[in-house]
């Protein structure tokens, strides 16, 4: 059969080529292994491309050629045939017995330069009878696959080199730009995308300008435009990428102009675009080391590997009085102090030699033979094959350090500001004070606080507040004797221990540190007034506490000055001890509460006055405590807000809330709707108000519209709180201001916000009656809470009185006694069923 030069070349793939033609072999010659191979690792091994066995594609394998008649058909020029005995011609060929072969017939693949390149075999079991047509024809095939193969090789160099460079381009953050000056025609390679960040496949020469920072782009088109007119030929400039970053985006850009080699006359600029970031980057660091090298306050010096001295900086100059000139190439010992033995530097040496480094200090001699000392650091630098490089020694000279120990020392006991004692020295002396003189002395300890010390930092700035405390401290000084202490025990707040006092002298003495403190303070061209609040705690002698309780003692009593309205002298004692035994108490318990379900969720109606009917309630947080009783939200509700328990109530409270309002709509009054008061503490990144109420509603299947989240009017002063309430009212829950007109009332909040309820709070219900100025502020707020669409509830309501008036001046909604007192969700539902069979009723007569 022979083979079909036509047929060949129409085949879509050389695979197919290499199949037909060993198909054909097989066909013709009935050999049982057909084989065409490329040479491989520089012709010492074959690589078939194709194998068919018995006529059948079999797994592609690697051979060496040595001892095999492939090995001799190589180096003819024509068929290679054997017909018989075979395996006794080449006993070392493997292969050859592992298929049992005893006929072959083969010939070598050559370029058009004559170059060995591949193989073309057939081999038999039994012994062939090869006829001269035969092994001609074999030949001819030969030639055709030969030239094949040749081009696939040399295609696939060409693909190599083109893939290499690609790699290169990549490696080296480069892309090629080549521009047709005549045509104007642009082409950059692959890379480009990369650099430049691009998604597409291709970029044009404006996508690499867009992509260039402005005055950049000007920079280049300029540059080409003087190309283009032929006033320069090369060019070499930096540009940035817009997005350019610490890793990524500059570029240096280098031209030439050539001519063409095909267009005579047709000039051609051939352009690399390189990302130098990392490089530019490097040699910034570079000089910066060499700044830092020779400006460091260090001194530094290299030797080589047998400890020469090759490099020192400045500072190393400065320090011993040698120049560099006079150091290189001699030995560190030239400044060995002779303080240390001996054996010290046999033990620094090996302790160097074990772990490379070596940290201390030691005595060393400078050029005029002054002897000082310096704390020393050594490091080796290896190199790959772990063997040392260099050796470096970095040193600073501590005369100064050793002088000032006892300064150091003296700031580490003080506060660095105002000299008093910090904090932790002052807790240390207390105690030994507390030690030491306690069976002696009565003593006292002083809590000084700054009464809006923040403001002053505020209005007058940082440096200001600064100053007023180190003239606190200075007035707090001149009052102390031989063995009180002082100290700034923190940001605003002072401590003083005070000995040999009275309980009377001891209030007196504090009265008296009020009034001084309290003078004003005149800074440059500012009189600052401030007031302080103070408590004193007392100790008798005999008594002992330790010293953290002395100070909460004292810190307890300042508390309570505070609240008593600062500018005050309080002193600790069992009350106030006591209330705050009982603020932990309660804090404990309502934990426990908490934690156990304790609390209770009960619902005051809120009634329209229009139709006499509840139109919503609003939630309100209730505990009975089986030992206490019922406590008061005003005594828990402030303990819960200063331990951080607030947004567990809340979160309650939302929970509870919605699931019972979920149930009214259930049972028919779908037209009923929940307030539910949040907390300022509740506003805070960390307890995200936009996620959880919308996930509460959403689980008890409300619509959003259902519930009515309620704010102080000062809460709402607080900007990220508007903007959670605005959040929360796209989705279309209502927001209500509570407490309106108590103090911070700003009519901005109801103009400029998005609010749909606002509450009048209950003292100026109580005062409406009496206080004319009182009727006419809340006919107002409702007269302009009307126009801007806002709804109107009066809250506290107690008397009919009160209601007429309401009712008269266009209120909307009331809540109070007058009505009903809050109460659990089942007399709520109660109480709607009854409302509705009224109305029913009603409707019937």
């Amino acid at each position: 059969m022979d083979l079909s030069v036509s047929r060949f070349y129409n085949l879509q793939s050389s695979e197919q080529r290499y199949q037909y033609t060993l198909s054909t072999l097989y066909k013709r010659l009935h050999a049982n292994h057909c084989i065409m191979g490329k040479f491989i690792n520089e012709g010492s091994q074959v690589k078939t491309l194709h194998y068919l066995h018995d006529g059948q594609v079999a797994k592609n394998f690697v051979y060496d050629l040595a001892d095999t008649p492939c090995c001799d058909a190589k180096e003819l020029d024509c068929v290679c045939a054997f017909e018989q005995n075979l395996q006794t011609l080449y006993p070392q060929d493997e292969l050859l017995q592992l298929f049992n072969i005893n006929g072959y017939l083969g010939v070598t693949l050559r370029a058009p330069d004559h170059k060995p390149i591949g193989i073309l075999v057939c081999m038999f079991e039994n012994p062939a009878v090869l006829h001269e047509q035969d092994k001609l024809w074999f030949a001819e095939i030969g030639c055709i696959v030969a030239t094949e193969l040749s081009h696939n090789l040399e295609m696939s160099a060409k693909e190599l080199i083109l893939k290499q460079l690609a790699n290169g381009e990549r490696i080296a953050k480069l892309s090629s730009w080549t521009w047709y000056i005549g045509q104007d025609l642009h082409w950059f390679s692959q890379e480009m995308c990369s650099l430049l960040n691009n998604d597409s496949d291709e970029v044009s020469f404006d996508d690499f300008l867009s992509h260039l920072r402005i005055d950049d782009k000007q920079r280049v088109t300029s540059q080409l435009e003087l190309i283009k007119q032929g006033k320069i030929d090369h060019f070499d400039i930096l540009v940035c990428h817009k997005q350019m970053s610490t890793t990524q985006g500059l570029f240096h850009i280098v031209g030439e102009v050539e001519l063409s080699t095909e267009h005579l006359n047709e000039r051609i600029l051939r352009a690399t675009v390189q990302d130098v970031t990392y490089t530019s980057s490097l040699s910034r660091q570079l000089e910066l080391t060499n700044v830092v090298f020779e400006n460091a306050s260090e001194a530094f010096m290299i030797t080589d590997h047998r400890n020469k001295i090759m490099m020192v900086n400045r500072a190393f100059e400065e320090q011993t009085g040698y120049s560099a000139a006079e150091l290189y190439g001699e030995d560190p010992g030239i400044l060995s102090s002779g303080k240390q033995t001996k054996q010290f530097y046999q033990q620094m040496w090996q302790q160097f030699r074990q772990t490379g480094v070596w940290k201390g200090e030691i005595y060393n001699r400078r050029k005029d033979g002054q002897v000082f000392p310096e704390e020393l650091t050594l490091s080796t630098v290896k190199g790959v094959d772990g063997k040392v490089i260099n050796y470096v020694a970095i040193f600073r000279d501590i005369s100064d350090w050793k002088r000032n120990e006892a300064q150091l020392t003296f700031y580490a006991n003080h506060e660095a500001l105002t000299g008093l004692l910090n904090r932790r020295s002052f807790m240390h002396n207390l105690e030994k004070q507390l030690t030491k003189y306690f069976r002696l002395h009565d003593m006292c300890l002083i809590f000084i606080g700054l009464d809006r010390f923040k403001e002053v930092n505020d209005i007058f700035g940082p440096e200001i507040g600064d100053r007023v405390l180190i003239a606190v401290a200075d007035r707090l000084q001149n009052t102390l004797r031989r063995k009180d202490m002082a100290s700034r025990y923190g940001g605003d707040e002072f401590a003083l221990l005070v000995l040999q006092k009275t309980i009377s002298e001891a209030i007196s003495h504090a009265q008296e540190l009020k009034r001084l403190l309290s003078e004003p303070y005149y800074i440059e061209d500012l009189t600052i007034e401030l007031t302080v609040s103070i408590g004193v705690a007392y100790l008798n002698a005999g008594e002992y506490l330790a010293g953290s309780t002395l100070v909460k003692n004292a810190a307890h009593a300042l508390s309570n000055a505070k609240k008593l309205g600062r500018s005050r002298v309080a002193l600790h004692d069992e009350a106030i001890q006591n209330a705050y035994l009982n603020k932990i108490k309660l804090r404990d318990k309502l934990k426990k509460a908490l934690k156990v379900g304790a609390l209770q969720v009960y619902y005051q109606p809120v009634v329209s006055v229009k139709t006499g009917r509840i139109a919503k309630f609003e939630a309100l947080i209730r505990w009975f405590d089986e030992e206490l009783g019922a406590i008061s939200p005003a005594s828990f509700i402030p303990i819960a807000e200063e331990f951080g328990l607030i947004h567990l109530i809340g979160q309650y409270v939302l929970e509870t809330s919605c699931c019972d309002l979920a149930m009214l709509h259930k049972a028919g009054f779908k037209q009923v709707s929940f307030s539910i008061n949040r907390s300022i503490n509740e506003f805070k990144a960390s307890n995200n108000q936009t996620e959880l109420i919308p996930a509460a509603i959403e689980r008890a299947g409300l619509p959003y519209s259902a519930i009515t989240i309620e704010v102080t009017e000062s809460m709402a002063a607080n900007k990220y709180t508007w903007q959670v309430l605005e959040s929360l009212s796209e989705l279309g829950v209502t927001i209500a201001l509570d407490d309106f007109c108590t103090g911070y009332s700003s009519l901005s909040n109801l103009i400029e916000n998005q609010v749909d309820y606002v509450k009048i709070d209950k003292s100026f219900v109580d005062s409406m009656g009496v206080d004319h100025n009182k009727q006419v502020m809340v006919k107002c707020l409702i007269d302009l809470s009307s126009q801007l669409g806002i709804k109107v509830i009066a809250e506290g309501v107690e008397h009919q009185e009160q209601q007429q008036m309401l009712a008269d001046f266009g209120c909307h909604l009331i809540q109070g006694y007058i009505h009903s007192p809050a109460k659990p969700i089942q007399a709520c539902l109660q109480m709607l069923k009854e409302e509705e069979q009224a109305a029913v009723a009603d409707f019937v007569d």
